[in-house]
């Protein structure tokens, strides 16, 4: 992830690091990331780059734990869904809207053109040790899976993706087209009612 080096650095060092290296990973393919780039960007030696990472995929992993850390702010909208999967997606897209309304967060918009430049990079691969004792450890305990199919985590695991991709289509073309807001956000409504009547016992909200 980073070196005890990295750590080491005056904050305005650090941030100016990795503002460069946002800069990087957000406009250009994770292939022809540069780091000759980000240290042009930031300021700093060859040398002292790889005393604090040992290669962009190593950057990249350190950027995307801070990812990480806000997905995890998922429990809450579940916990107010009433552990809802298809309600708390519902409500995460209406505050993601509402967020972009008043200015939007430089770490989502970030994250999002990182995601448009790179659509068949493995996210899970960079945020996330061990995916499914993540998922588990994040999400398991909040999710109402009395109604489902199945509770194991696996299949619960299998649901939530299904989900998330919904989710995260809406949000880019809205992003990209926002005059089609309340169109996607039905689409996504009606996705969403897909796949719970496929994985709920009856067809049933959970």
């Amino acid at each position: 992830m980073c070196t005890a080096t990295f750590l080491r650095l005056p904050e305005e060092k650090r941030n100016r690091i990795l503002d460069a290296a946002w800069e990087e990973f957000s406009t250009v393919p994770f292939a022809g990331v540069s780091v000759n780039q980000i240290i042009r960007r930031a300021g700093i030696p060859r040398g002292s780059f790889y005393q604090y990472f040992t290669d962009k995929s190593d950057l990249f992993a350190y950027l995307m734990d801070g990812v990480r850390q806000q997905v995890m702010q998922y429990r809450t909208v579940l916990r107010e869904a009433g552990g809802s999967l298809f309600a708390a997606a519902l409500l995460t897209y209406d505050r993601f809207m509402e967020q972009r309304r008043q200015g939007g967060d430089p770490l989502t918009d970030r994250i999002i053109r990182v995601m448009e430049i790179n659509p068949k990079i493995d996210m899970d691969a960079f945020m996330l040790d061990d995916p499914e004792n993540f998922f588990a450890g994040t999400f398991y305990t909040e999710v109402d899976a009395s109604g489902f199919r199945r509770q194991d985590r696996r299949y619960l695991r299998v649901v939530c993706r299904l989900v998330c991709v919904c989710l995260v289509g809406a949000i880019l073309d809205t992003l990209k087209h926002p005059e089609r807001e309340g169109e996607n956000r039905a689409e996504l409504e009606t996705a969403l009612d897909v796949i719970r009547r496929g994985s709920v016992e009856g067809g049933h909200t959970t």
